[in-house]
């Protein structure tokens, strides 16, 4: 990988474009065919990045999120940027994430939602509906019930 090559951005709202991996399933399209997590390279380069090496080319930069119930993303290589639709590395990263495959780290590749960036923890639906009760929050400081 070159020196002047720049990860593709992983800021909010979302990482790159509208990703449709449901047509590309299960089909012949040389991207799908090549996407292989378990012989591939994968490692987390941040919350939404991951450096994809396939066994027979070079690394490349992807990001992938889940944002509104659809997958979005980037990658940096000649394959997504001249050819519709996501490339083998966003596919073996979308591969890996539902198979549950590891990263070199040892953890589980897993496709962050985006949405969940919008709220605070606090904001976030709890089991009791979301409603912050302050008597049990300070409870385990010595605070009453």
């Amino acid at each position: 990988m070159s020196a002047d090559r720049v990860p593709p951005s992983t800021d909010h709202p979302a990482p790159g474009e509208r990703l449709d991996f449901d047509e590309i399933a299960g089909s012949d399209q040389t991207s799908w065919a090549r996407a292989d997590p378990e012989a591939a390279l994968i490692e987390s380069t941040g919350r939404y990045g991951y450096r994809v090496t396939l066994p027979d080319g070079d690394a490349h930069l992807v990001a992938v999120a889940r944002e509104h119930g659809e997958h979005v993303g980037t990658c940096d290589c000649e394959g997504w940027e001249y050819n519709d639709g996501p490339c083998a590395h966003l596919c073996t990263v979308r591969k890996a994430a539902f198979a549950g495959v590891e990263d070199v780290e040892g953890d589980s590749v897993m496709i962050p939602r985006v949405d969940l960036d919008a709220h605070s923890t606090d904001e976030r639906a709890v089991a009791d509906g979301g409603f912050v009760d302050q008597a049990q929050r300070t409870d385990a400081t010595g605070g009453r019930r």
